[in-house]
């Protein structure tokens, strides 16, 4: 899978080269059932109309660019969500920088310049999505703001015992430490990556503070193992202690 990083410096060069895709739009966080829905979509329609597979995003969270101080809390970091993004078959992942310039931008000037202008011959998104200034482009807006003979494909919202599966009922379900129900949303269990030196990577989030039930994956080898949460940021794990700097991989799994 191709990474390309999108900015207004650079625009102007990536629509030049850009090639025909079915692009799927949206933030993606955590890549759950959900995303993983719309992705599936954009890859059907891909491969029916012989087009590379393309997913649009930005980094970082509008929230953070326009809230003085605002912490966001991100479930993954973009090189996870690279890595399952590459599982499901993405050729290219655009990443707009999001900017308080690009928050700016008319919803139909956004579509010209970063969806029509990258290639995008089909648009599939989710039926919440929303683009440009103030969010006043929507999923039924689109039409609008594309050329006549672009595809467009609005996903309808996918549900889990009543509630729509999103990143906002993920992180609900993380400070509720209701681990097990978030498996129901991911399609796995959450997991983080966690350096031996230095602790969580950033841009994860945790569950609620106390004790879990973990498994631990490294090297191709599986343990289970004990992780203490101590706060938003920090958490101690009682396992066999590998190389000092080595990354692991934490799968949690239940509350004890």
């Amino acid at each position: 899978m191709k990474v390309i990083y999108v900015n207004e410096a650079n625009l102007c060069d990536l629509q030049a080269e850009a090639l025909d895709v079915a692009m799927a739009l949206g933030y993606f966080d955590g890549i759950h059932l959900g995303h993983q829905k719309v992705v599936e979509t954009a890859k059907q329609k891909a491969l029916k109309h012989q087009l590379s597979l393309a997913v649009l995003s930005f980094f970082p969270h509008p929230k953070s660019v326009l809230i003085p101080g605002f912490e966001v809390a991100y479930l993954e970091p973009i090189e996870q969500k690279i890595e399952k993004l590459e599982r499901l078959g993405v050729d290219i992942f655009y990443v707009v920088e999001f900017t308080r310039e690009l928050a700016k931008i008319e919803a139909a000037d956004f579509m010209q310049r970063y969806v029509v202008g990258l290639g995008a011959k089909e648009i599939i998104c989710g039926f919440d999505y929303t683009y440009g200034s103030k969010a006043s482009g929507k999923a039924e807006t689109i039409q609008h703001h594309v050329p006549s003979h672009t595809g467009i494909t609005v996903v309808e919202e996918l549900k889990w015992q009543g509630q729509k599966i999103s990143s906002t009922l993920i992180r609900k379900y993380l400070h509720e430490c209701r681990l097990q129900e978030i498996r129901n949303l991911l399609g796995d269990y959450y997991k983080t990556k966690y350096c031996c030196k230095n602790g969580i990577l950033p841009n994860y989030s945790l569950p609620d503070i106390g004790k879990y039930k973990i498994i631990i994956e490294r090297d191709g080898a599986i343990s289970e193992a004990i992780a203490m949460v101590k706060s938003k940021k920090k958490v101690l794990l009682e396992y066999d202690q590998p190389t000092f700097d080595s990354v692991l991989t934490i799968k949690w799994l239940e509350k004890i």
